[in-house]
């Protein structure tokens, strides 16, 4: 890890919003009343997630998340000055969304979310974000999705070919049409998907063979974040290649996908090759997942001290 130097800024563009944290021993079916616990009240939300783990791995970020006129809109802009994080982007007449993730025993989450301002977009605020040829561009889904995210769509999409993107659809990818993933391809997109997304975007069947299918078809490059089983790169012309997880034991999975975003991140940004930069990926990720939350993504030395031999 000495030799990392991150120097590539990241556009982080998305959603900041307000999580409240329960654990509780099961869902509750409709009508049930059950017992949970509290467990945090913390500023969260995929890219806020992405960018606070980039700041802990000391790479440079540039701030496209939207601050609302509310409760949660001054406890994010505080949150981001902690960071470091200058706010580019306001909404005077809304406040923040916030999430309730409820956490059961096994690790699995459950969100129910209530947007806010950083889910409306439009061209003139898309504009105002600085931006270069250079510049690594991380997009949310949780943005994308929906009739408030198509200026966002648009610009994502009407970008230079050679514009380097990460873009992680969520659990909403089945509101993006295959007509945006068509305009991305030929480009140089990445996007980032897990086993139920893979199957959602890629279809049925072997997740691994869907998405190198998809990806050949597509002229794209997927990585396949499969849990216990690794990551796995899929860009259609190459054998998809197996980079392998680090086991630690699972506290909870809330912010995995997030910290593994960052983690990848941080290796393009350093000008790490794609297999050696998912590998930080996963590394991140371990490190999240085996802690309660999102909101403790380690630092390089914390890296360097729990996989010593990576």
């Amino acid at each position: 890890m000495n030799e990392w130097e991150a120097v590539t800024p990241v556009l982080v563009i998305g959603g900041a919003v307000g999580d409240l944290v329960m654990t509780l021993p099961r869902l509750p079916t409709s009508g049930e009343d059950i017992e949970a616990q509290p467990q945090a009240r913390q500023i969260g939300g995929c890219a806020f997630n992405v960018a606070r783990a980039l700041t802990r791995l000391e790479v440079p970020v540039i701030n496209g998340m939207p601050v609302g006129n509310g409760e949660w809109g001054a406890a994010i802009e505080a949150a981001m000055g902690e960071l470091g994080l200058e706010v580019l982007l306001r909404h005077g007449q809304m406040d923040n969304g916030w999430c309730l993730a409820l956490v059961e025993p096994n690790g699995e989450r459950t969100f129910i979310t209530v947007s806010g301002c950083e889910s409306q977009w439009n061209k003139a605020q898309l504009a105002t974000l600085p931006l270069t040829e250079h510049t690594l561009i991380y997009a949310s889904g949780y943005e994308l999705a929906g009739e408030n995210g198509e200026a966002l769509r648009e610009w994502l999409t009407r970008m230079p070919f050679d514009q380097p993107r990460l873009i992680d659809p969520g659990p909403r990818i089945a509101q993006l049409s295959e007509d945006f993933f068509a305009m991305l391809s030929d480009s140089h997109t990445l996007l980032t998907l897990n086993r139920d997304e893979v199957a959602a975007l890629c279809g049925a069947g072997d997740a691994v063979d869907a998405a190198q299918r998809y990806a050949a078809a597509r002229n794209l490059t997927l990585i396949c974040r499969l849990d216990r089983d690794g990551a796995w790169i899929c860009d259609g012309r190459t054998p998809p290649l197996h980079v392998p997880a680090y086991p630690v034991d699972v506290i909870d999975t809330i912010g995995a996908g997030d910290a593994h975003c960052a983690g990848l991140l941080a290796g393009l940004s350093a000008g790490w090759p794609l297999p050696r930069a998912v590998d930080l990926a996963n590394r991140v990720a371990a490190c999240v997942v085996a802690s309660l939350g999102a909101a403790n993504p380690p630092d390089r030395h914390q890296l360097q001290q729990r996989f010593p031999q990576a």
